[in-house]
């Protein structure tokens, strides 16, 4: 049984801005995937920002981007869902430097997967596995709610 879903982006924590030392913030820009196999296969992708880049320190006061719940998929799904984040570091002179990929695959009853998804919002003190909203150079946070 199908039913709709909404996947919101609530922010971006930069945790390693791959700049020098003496370059206080980075030029980042974002890209999500949302796939399914049901209906046939279902690929939603969407790049923020749209255009150019943002610039984003990692001093803890000032490494957060609150994106004004940026909606990464609002569609009908059955049974399965994969979220995917992909960051970069643009650089000038060199190659840029790609984030941690991020990826996280639900499956079973859609009913069970409404929450937030940020570090340490889904996982139990006690467990042995790795948190996986926060990844070695940046955090992020989302929510999926049914509608």
């Amino acid at each position: 049984m199908s039913q709709r879903i909404k996947v919101t982006l609530k922010w971006i924590q930069i945790l390693d801005n791959l700049e020098p030392f003496f370059k206080e913030k980075g030029e980042f820009r974002f890209r999500s995937r949302v796939s399914s196999d049901n209906r046939g296969g279902i690929v939603h992708e969407t790049q923020f920002p749209e255009t150019g880049y943002w610039s984003i320190s990692d001093h803890p006061a000032w490494n957060k981007r609150h994106l004004a719940d940026r909606v990464l998929f609002e569609g009908e799904v059955d049974d399965h869902l994969v979220i995917e984040l992909f960051g970069e570091e643009l650089d000038d002179f060199s190659a840029n430097d790609e984030l941690d990929h991020y990826r996280r695959e639900f499956s079973g009853g859609v009913g069970e997967w409404p929450g937030r998804y940020g570090p340490g919002e889904d996982t139990a003190e006690d467990e042995a596995t790795d948190d996986p909203e926060s990844m070695s150079n940046w955090r992020i946070c989302y929510h999926i709610e049914v509608i």
